[in-house]
């Protein structure tokens, strides 16, 4: 009986160690999008190798979302924080970045932004509640 539990931890032994073993794929080929074959996009190397900083922007009562302007860097990211206690918002972007987004009380969206250019937002059904972001 004794054998056969020893038997049986060093097979499981055995199993566990041969897939904790790393093996080397080799050098993996991308197509033009940077995508692998395997599906994993590989990184943008026209982005900034350095630290990113993530921009808040509040949205608040009486139509106002501050900042109203923002500029950014490429790498960073910008998470818009619903300060309405009662009901939401509606986030949406004017260049199609995302779908519409709805924004609870006190919980983020987020979006990298890895393209320079200029992009407009606004919240649904309240106009006045818009901002730009230029990314450099």
């Amino acid at each position: 009986m004794n054998t056969k539990i020893l038997v049986l931890f060093l097979v499981l032994a055995s199993l566990f160690i041969s897939g904790c073993a790393e093996e080397d794929a080799g050098p993996v080929e991308t197509d033009e999008a940077g995508v692998s074959e395997s599906g994993v996009e590989e990184q943008d190397e026209s982005l900034p190798v350095g630290p990113t900083e993530d921009h808040i922007v509040r949205l608040e009562y009486y139509e106002v979302m501050k900042p109203s302007e923002l500029d950014i860097s490429r790498g960073d990211s910008v998470s818009w924080w619903s300060y309405k206690r009662q009901g939401t918002y509606v986030l949406v972007s004017e260049d199609s970045l995302f779908p519409s987004t709805e924004l609870k009380y006190s919980v983020p969206f987020s979006y990298t932004f890895d393209e320079a250019g200029i992009y407009s937002f606004t919240v649904e059904d309240v106009p006045a509640m818009n901002m730009t972001v230029t990314v450099n």
